[in-house]
């Protein structure tokens, strides 16, 4: 704009003049401009993220299961060594003089209690509390695969009959066991799969 004129009108200005002859505005001043604001980031400020980064579950593998199994084995050989001493006193019975030794059908008794102390530990503890012992003394838990929930009784049921399997060959207990587990995207064995469970951290 020329300097010579009235920056509100436009009106020309004499030489020397301060003030517009036409309307009275001050010479010399320009309109005000509209200031567009700025805004600085402040200290430590970061951009909404528009994603949610995903996050595994914590399936537990082969190593903390073993601990948690071996707890638990001490604790079943313990339990059903106790409630078959009746029956194990009467297992074997010696014929003397001969020598010749006969096995009484107690023997059959006191595995078939101790098989159902296995049963019974491994069933209603987890399908009560989703663990036992030895899942409580490593923090794990047994779950539904689908939506996380505890498991109930017919699907611990069904996670222990299988472990039978689990200990085959006996040769090495659990070896099936453990290579389905590091075969399994979701660390699951055998029964796992069955009943649709999985292992998680507690």
């Amino acid at each position: 704009m020329n300097e010579n004129q009235c920056a509100r009108c436009g009106t020309p200005a004499s030489p020397g003049a301060k003030y517009c002859e036409s309307c009275g505005a001050p010479l010399g001043t320009q309109p005000a401009q509209a200031v567009q604001p700025t805004f600085a980031p402040t200290s430590g400020y970061q951009a909404p993220r528009n994603y949610v980064p995903h996050v595994a579950p914590p399936y537990q593998g082969v190593a903390i299961r073993f601990v948690a199994i071996l707890i638990d084995t001490i604790i079943i050989a313990i339990i059903g060594g106790i409630l078959s001493i009746p029956f194990n006193a009467l297992a074997v019975i010696t014929n003397s003089p001969s020598g010749t030794v006969t096995v009484s059908p107690a023997s059959a008794v006191g595995g078939l209690v101790s098989l159902a102390v296995f049963v019974l530990y491994f069933t209603l503890l987890e399908g009560h509390y989703g663990q036992t012992v030895g899942k409580m003394a490593v923090k794990i838990k047994v779950v539904r695969e689908a939506d996380g929930a505890q498991i109930d009784y017919s699907e611990a049921a069904v996670r222990t009959i299988l472990r039978f399997l689990d200990l085959i060959p006996y040769i090495i207990p659990y070896l099936l066991g453990a290579t389905l587990i590091w075969s399994s995207d979701k660390k699951q064995r055998l029964g796992d799969r069955v009943a649709r469970t999985v292992v998680v951290k507690a």
